[in-house]
């Protein structure tokens, strides 16, 4: 008797005294990376105004002269929508850690808003996040836990990642948004008597991730599955009523929202990656831009615009400017997305030469806009250093080559189905698998989305969540092989002293 009460004591108290050392950790590896002067982060390349105008932020006049060169830390705060918080109004879900950095700054006495408060909040989410998925992941080998915290903080705390967090960018609130929509699954794939507080949680995650940036909608059909899919694989022991009402309502409302933030979004920086998709993606490279634009149901004229994105000044363009009233009536109101797709479809191998230009692009988290405050540093620089050799190691060394991507993902992948068909009876651990594949799934879907829906223009940026969930990737082969050489050494162990 005493011995079945003491072990398990033990084994939380180890556990806890793990988490307490990765938190340790976590935060002395941000600090560095974050809080050291020079503080780091990523210079505006005109994606804050439309963050900014929901979130009730202000730019100084004079910042404009600081866009791809410098950081800007520190911003004119108004008043927010209601509506918006509240979510009756569709709205980015960067509004919230925003919410709360204002808050904190408005507590504290201070004027304005300043981004490094925003780090904050984004680090402090963004750390435990991975520590709740990493103990609902209920991993029993303590040694194996640790291996895994370790190689995860390694990986997912590279500087590369972490210096976003003092921007306005959506690239932070994305992977924080997935962690959480992550460890909300796990927690009701847990959680013994499941309730409307569990699934409230776990439709707020998905808003939080969804929501982040309009590249993340692409995973609402994945997210709906996972959600539907771990509710009905536990209907007999939640613990609510009418279980498919209170899962299909929410789905609705999950798409109302994604579609609102679609339809807003699509009216803005829409009309660039239109615009990048075609002139800078599929006619870029073109033999014959005539006969891709009769595919396109376009006019053959725009073909002089051939090879030109929509970020040039106005005398670069021959006639058919971005935003002009004759490029609105001629192209904004006549392409969609779906044409594109359909173009995509019809042409496979146009299709797999701008995978292999998006595989080019791959793996690399940094960027070329300026990293420092005008005046922090001598002049401007793009580089930064801070705790960076995972992503450098990554960046230079794995073959940014499709079939690398492709045999590497279909290998994970192998392995996590026969540990699936291993395990027939255990629920739990199934659907933590079957959440893993929708991870991949919903990465993979991020791998063409940057050169089908904004041409070769930004590629690299636009591969952020794929990177991030292929980095997810790596972490789950290091812990598989740390397991399997735990095991064989454990049974080499036990073959000795058997002898």
């Amino acid at each position: 008797m005493f011995r079945i009460m003491t072990v398990p004591k033990k084994r939380i108290s180890a556990r806890f005294f793990s988490c307490i050392l990765l938190f340790v950790i976590a935060c002395a590896i941000t600090v560095y990376v974050l809080y050291n002067p020079p503080y780091p982060g990523v210079a505006d390349q005109g994606d804050f105004q439309r963050v900014m105008g929901v979130a009730g932020l202000l730019m100084d006049a004079d910042s404009d002269s600081y866009f791809f060169r410098y950081v800007v830390k520190e911003y004119d705060m108004v008043g927010i929508n209601p509506l918006r918080l509240a979510g009756i109004i569709p709205t980015t879900s960067m509004i919230y850690p925003i919410a709360a950095a204002k808050l904190i700054c408005l507590t504290a006495g201070m004027n304005v808003f300043n981004t490094h408060i925003l780090s904050a909040v984004y680090c402090l989410m963004y750390i435990s996040s991975i520590l709740l998925c990493l103990n609902l992941l209920e991993i029993k080998k303590e040694s194996t836990f640790i291996f895994c915290g370790l190689i995860s903080l390694f990986i997912l705390l590279d500087g590369n990642y972490l210096i976003w967090f003092n921007s306005l960018y959506g690239e932070p609130m994305m992977i924080i948004g997935m962690l959480i929509f992550a460890a909300s699954c796990l927690y009701l794939i847990k959680s013994e008597k499941p309730g409307i507080k569990e699934l409230a949680l776990l439709f707020f995650s998905s808003l939080l991730f969804i929501g982040a940036k309009l590249q993340c909608i692409s995973a609402l059909p994945l997210v709906v599955f996972i959600i539907v899919r771990i509710v009905f694989a536990k209907k007999e022991i939640f613990h609510i009523g009418k279980t498919r009402l209170y899962v299909f309502l929410p789905a609705i409302l999950l798409i109302y929202y994604c579609g609102g933030i679609y339809v807003d979004l699509n009216n803005t920086c829409g009309k660039d990656t239109k615009y990048n998709s075609v002139f800078y993606g599929i006619l870029k490279n073109s033999e014959n831009p005539e006969k891709d634009l009769e595919m396109l149901g376009l006019p053959a004229d725009l073909a002089v615009e051939a090879g030109k994105h929509a970020y040039l000044p106005a005398e670069e363009y021959e006639k058919y400017v971005p935003w002009s009233e004759i490029t609105e009536k001629e192209f904004y109101r006549k392409i969609s997305n779906i044409k594109l797709l359909k173009f995509y479809i019809l042409n496979p191998r146009r299709l797999i030469k701008g995978l292999e230009y998006t595989a080019s692009q791959s793996f690399q988290t940094q960027s070329f806009l300026g990293k420092y405050e005008k005046g922090a540093v001598s002049g401007y620089t793009y580089e930064f250093k801070r705790f960076t050799l995972w992503s450098d190691f990554r960046n230079g060394y794995f073959p940014k080559r499709l079939v690398f991507i492709i045999a590497f993902a279909a290998a994970v992948l192998s392995v996590s189905v026969f540990e699936y068909m291993k395990h027939k009876s255990d629920l739990r651990y199934r659907l933590k698998i079957e959440l893993f594949w929708v991870a991949t799934g919903i990465g993979l879907l991020q791998f063409p989305m940057p050169y089908v829906g904004n041409g070769e223009a930004d590629t690299a940026k636009q591969l952020f969540l794929f990177n991030f969930i292929f980095d997810i990737l790596v972490i789950a082969a290091c812990v598989s092989v740390f397991s399997v050489i735990g095991k064989i050494s454990l049974k080499s162990k036990t073959g000795i002293r058997r002898q």
